[in-house]
């Protein structure tokens, strides 16, 4: 059966260019005329040969005349044309003919001028900068290097070079140069523990980019670790001679003696007995420190855990509590944070009986675009405050005449662990402690 679908034809002016419809009409106009010269001889009585000879002369004036009119139009289109390419190719050397102000295209081409300008100063200003973060990244002693979206060297700097010693052309894939991309982050092999690496993605023309620095700290580590081994030298030092000095005392006491007095004999030994037990007591608190195990965190009753808290505290001491009855943390650590905190608070306080406030609740924090709720602990006490908050938490510091220097370290220590903040006031009614770690995410 045949297709009896009518199709409308497209308008004529959505097939022809500007440039046809110019042809178009210059040829129409130069038909016209010469049909009117046409009918105009045969009007007068001209012969057909008279006729055909004046039609043929006219045409060469005609047809030139629209050929200057097309070719006018024409040259000043490419001329535009040919300028914005020399412009895009960031070539300089060329000027557009200056038009008449009245031409139609002077505006036009002030304005490809303005912008020929704008981006040739645009253009400048990120040559000089480029240039200036060249030299600076050049003379610079960290090893840098920018890897393009195809994980491609773009960039290394001499100190990268000096240190991977293998060529670095640009335009070498990342995984030929000895680097690893793992979870977005570039690893290098020749960058140990004594490096700090950081590795950087950013987007770059709609394109994602990496940057990669490594920055020795070898001797910050080396200070550190040396500075870390004075201090327990000189507090392992300390307590040895408080302890070790007057056990020796005691047995050159005895051993200077003729003959043993049995009450005399029991009342050293129980003091050596009392010495090694401090002493004891030290190492095996220096030793929770430094093997503190990860926590095991659980939704557990923190009333229960306050009132063992309290079991362990035999001088007055009153605490009160209000707030949340749930907790989010590993229970046997926090019962420890909460048992330092309050024997340091008892050992404090200066009147009869310790005061002390607990409260537990929960806060909605942003942390990079996400909300996130906190446990928080706050803890006052009505004691005189710390005597020294900036060494407050550094290990073995102490201003009690028979502290260890160890218990609000190991507190600080645990709540490091768990993702939170150990933050230590003085206010005006004594001493606080607030302690805050991320809750578990699923709703209790």
């Amino acid at each position: 059966m045949p297709n009896n679908i009518n199709k409308t034809p497209k308008p004529l002016s959505l097939k022809l260019s500007h440039e046809q419809w110019l042809i178009f009409g210059l040829s129409s106009t130069l038909l016209i005329i010469l049909s009117l010269v046409i009918a105009l001889t045969s009007t007068l009585g001209w012969s057909l040969l008279a006729s055909a000879t004046l039609v043929f002369f006219l045409c060469y004036p005609l047809i030139w005349l629209a050929w200057r009119s097309y070719n006018f139009w024409r040259q000043a289109i490419m001329q535009l044309t040919t300028y914005t390419q020399v412009i895009r190719e960031g070539e300089t050397n060329l000027r557009f003919k200056v038009q008449h102000p009245d031409n139609l295209l002077a505006e036009l081409q002030q304005e490809i001028s303005a912008l020929a300008t704008g981006n040739e100063h645009k253009l400048q200003q990120n040559q000089t900068l480029d240039n200036v973060l060249s030299h600076i990244l050049d003379s610079w002693p960290i090893p840098v290097c920018l890897f393009d979206e195809n994980n491609q060297l773009s960039y290394r700097n001499i100190a990268m070079k000096d240190k991977i010693q293998q060529p670095m052309l640009v335009g070498t894939a990342a995984t030929d140069l000895g680097f690893v991309l793992e979870n977005g982050n570039l690893t290098h092999s020749q960058f140990n523990q004594q490096w700090q690496c950081q590795s950087i993605s950013y987007l770059f023309q709609q394109k994602k980019c990496h940057i990669f620095s490594a920055l020795d700290i070898s001797q910050p580590l080396h200070q550190q670790q040396s500075n870390t081994q004075q201090n327990l030298i000189r507090v392992l030092a300390h307590e040895l001679r408080n302890s070790l000095t007057p056990m020796a005392s005691m047995a050159d006491t005895l051993l200077s003696n003729d003959s043993f007095n049995e009450a005399q004999v029991r009342l050293v030994l129980s003091r050596i007995k009392q010495r090694s037990n401090r002493l004891l007591s030290f190492i095996e608190q220096y030793s929770q420190l430094s093997q503190l195990p990860a926590p095991q965190s659980t939704w557990f009753d923190f009333n229960d855990l306050l009132d063992e808290a309290k079991a362990m505290i035999t001088a007055p001491c009153t605490i009160s509590y209000q707030g949340s009855s749930q907790c989010y943390a590993d229970e046997q650590q926090m019962a420890q944070i909460l048992i330092n905190i309050f024997k340091n608070a008892q050992e404090a306080c200066d009147e009869e009986c310790c005061e002390i406030q607990v409260s537990l609740y929960h806060r909605q924090e942003s942390s990079q675009g996400y909300q996130q709720t906190k446990q928080v602990i706050e803890i006052n006490d009505n004691g005189p405050g710390f005597a020294n908050l900036d060494n407050a938490l550094t290990p073995f510091y102490t201003t009690k005449s028979h502290g260890s220097g160890i218990g609000l370290s190991l507190c600080a220590e645990i709540t490091r662990n768990h993702g939170g903040d150990f933050i230590l006031e003085n206010t005006k009614n004594g001493a606080k402690i607030t302690l805050s770690w991320p809750a578990d995410k699923k709703v209790h």
